[in-house]
């Protein structure tokens, strides 16, 4: 296998890591995640399947569940979010980013759990076009999503919103007493360019009918 080419980096500065506040969009609004505030409504959302994937969950209870928001709200290289539509406060699902590695400018996007009426939604698109775009505006250069290799519908957003597929980490973790491979994808910061307009096209109201059901999917714009 040849060596890879040596690319500088020239003046590189390390990212910022995105404030704690909440970011607006058109239709959709995120709002840092309080687990008091915002935990006993998130876990009446989601039902014993929504954690089959996940290292995570099921939860005996809300307490529980709020109990492990507040422990993972905690830790330093994580921010949470929850999901709104404009004008409302009500949660309707919560994701983030994890894994911040500012000095490489690394952020991972995370913890994306969503109710199933929230799934492929207009509201979940301009949700997750919110955190891409404040994370490269911020300086970052790669943004990741990892997800079980079983997970296709996880693998499926992943290449639907433009991530691209690397590889899978073979027996990356012991998760629930079983094996996990993970399946890595990322989204670099000079693809990012190309994309941010296919998002804008896709979330532009004339591509949507009067009841909300879009025209063309953003994978017409992504591909």
């Amino acid at each position: 296998m040849p060596i890879p080419p040596l690319v500088p980096v020239p003046q590189w500065l390390p990212a910022r890591v995105p404030v704690a506040e909440p970011i607006a969009g058109r239709a959709a609004v995120l709002l840092p995640l309080d687990p008091e505030r915002h935990g006993p409504d998130l876990y009446r959302l989601f039902d014993d399947g929504q954690w089959e994937h996940l290292p995570y969950g099921p939860f005996a209870d809300a307490r529980a569940f709020c109990s492990w928001l507040a422990e993972t709200t905690r830790a330093g290289d994580t921010l949470l979010y929850v999901l709104c539509a404009a004008g409302s406060e009500r949660p309707l699902g919560f994701f983030g980013y994890r894994q911040i590695q500012r000095d490489h400018g690394l952020i991972e996007i995370g913890h994306v759990n969503f109710s199933a009426a929230l799934r492929r939604s207009r509201l979940a698109s301009e949700g997750l076009y919110l955190l891409l775009r404040t994370a490269f505006d911020h300086g970052f250069r790669r943004c990741e999503w990892r997800c079980d290799s079983r997970n296709l519908p996880s693998a499926a957003a992943a290449r639907r919103l433009g991530f691209q597929f690397e590889g899978t980490l073979r027996q990356a973790m012991v998760v629930k007493g079983r094996n996990r491979d993970t399946m890595v994808f990322s989204m670099l910061d000079g693809e990012w360019v190309r994309l941010q307009t296919a998002y804008r096209m896709y979330l532009d109201d004339a591509n949507f009918r009067p009841d909300g059901g879009q025209l063309r999917a953003l994978a017409d714009f992504t591909a």
